[in-house]
């Protein structure tokens, strides 16, 4: 019975060290190198190009500025209420 207890408190403070030191260190680690590859495949398009720059690479498009006719709406119905008694 003694082993045992002694046995969960060694195991508990391994895993309270390897909780406070271990894990954040390999957490920075695995960033860094999510980081890094997220960089490689979202390079920027024009590397010659100041950070600071602008740039719009904008045209509007002419058919969204024309009106839509109004003629494929439907179709007017007149109507009169009749009065009941």
């Amino acid at each position: 019975m003694l082993d045992f207890i002694l046995w969960f408190i060694l195991i508990y403070i391994l895993f309270r060290l390897i909780g406070k030191y271990l894990f954040p260190f390999l957490l920075k680690f695995y960033l860094k190198r999510f980081q890094q590859k997220f960089y490689q495949q979202n390079s920027p398009i024009d590397p010659d190009r100041k950070q600071d720059d602008t740039n719009i690479e904008f045209m509007p498009d002419n058919k969204s500025k024309k009106k839509k006719s109004s003629g494929n709406i439907g179709e007017y119905i007149d109507y009169e209420e009749i009065e009941t008694k």
